[in-house]
């Protein structure tokens, strides 16, 4: 009996052996406030609803802009808020934004989730990273809300090259009022604490906290570009997105991270990590791309 076992014991291990397979992809379905989602459901609502407005012809390359636009900004908040309430506000002012683009000779048209943004105005009117938008082969961008409704993104109402700043105007009907955040005035001093709402690799509406480690400027031949430094953490797919202080201010915006390793002998793979440090572009950077509207 026990060499009749032997056959079956065997099979037994070649099943079991095979990989599993791969779940199939959930249907698409908008994000709704309160209920948990799966990440695959919402960048297939995305891009189903992308492809709608895109078939309608209101989705279309973003075309050069001016250094400056005439918005009124809300002034900066003073009492401090809950992390909680803090994280509700920025979730719903902050905006998924997904690109229609070109690969090569291949001329399909491809989507995938670009980076983030957060409004700063109500008639749809938002900020972001520059280098966000700047691909030569985008076809065009359009941005989900939390409450998953999709618009095209109509135009760059200023850009600021330098900075790495872009702000965006929706396509979208003239009695919608969307949440805002508010832009800080001024630097976030080194140990101010801060939380981060991102997308990191289609994590999408993720809060991370931390604190500000440091401001510092990069001089380069273009200009000086302005960074502060955070603890917190976020990665590919966060551009763009708010980071924010006690009372709600958006203090700066993500941009950059730098890997920092013990024997950098510059080949490509690196294997002794030692620190990522974690770059985002003021606040007060962004405020200035705005004019009161009339000056």
């Amino acid at each position: 009996m026990r060499h009749a076992l032997i056959p079956l014991l065997a099979l037994a291990l070649l099943v079991r052996a095979e990989p599993p397979k791969s779940p199939p992809d959930p249907p698409a379905r908008a994000p709704l406030a309160g209920q948990v989602f799966d990440d695959r459901e919402i960048i297939g609502h995305l891009e189903a609803e992308g492809r709608k407005l895109l078939a309608a012809k209101r989705v279309n390359p973003i075309k050069a802009a001016p250094r400056r636009c005439a918005l009124t900004l809300a002034e900066t908040g003073r009492e401090k808020s809950t992390l909680a309430s803090l994280a509700a506000n920025a979730e719903a002012a902050t905006v998924v934004l997904g690109e229609f683009f070109t690969e090569g000779k291949n001329r399909e048209l491809k989507f995938a989730s670009a980076a983030g943004g957060f409004f700063v105005g109500a008639r749809g009117t938002l900020v972001t990273s520059l280098h966000v938008i700047g691909e030569k082969d985008s076809r065009g961008f359009v941005a989900m809300t939390r409450d998953g409704r999709v618009f095209p993104v109509r135009e760059a109402l200023a850009v600021d090259e330098v900075e790495d700043l872009a702000v965006l105007q929706l396509d979208a009907p003239d009695d919608m009022v969307f949440p805002t955040l508010r832009l800080a005035a001024t630097a976030a001093p080194a140990g101010t604490p801060i939380a981060v709402m991102s997308h990191p690799d289609e994590h999408f509406w993720m809060l991370t906290t931390g604190i500000v480690a440091r401001n510092t400027v990069w001089r380069g031949e273009r200009g000086d570009e302005h960074y502060t430094c955070i603890t917190a953490d976020f990665a590919k797919g966060s551009s763009g997105c708010p980071v924010l202080d006690e009372s709600g201010d958006v203090v700066a915006i993500v941009n950059n991270t730098v890997s920092l390793y013990y024997d950098d002998n510059g080949r490509k793979k690196q294997l002794d990590l030692q620190m990522v440090i974690k770059n985002t572009t003021p606040g007060w950077i962004a405020r200035t791309l705005f004019a009161e509207p009339g000056r």
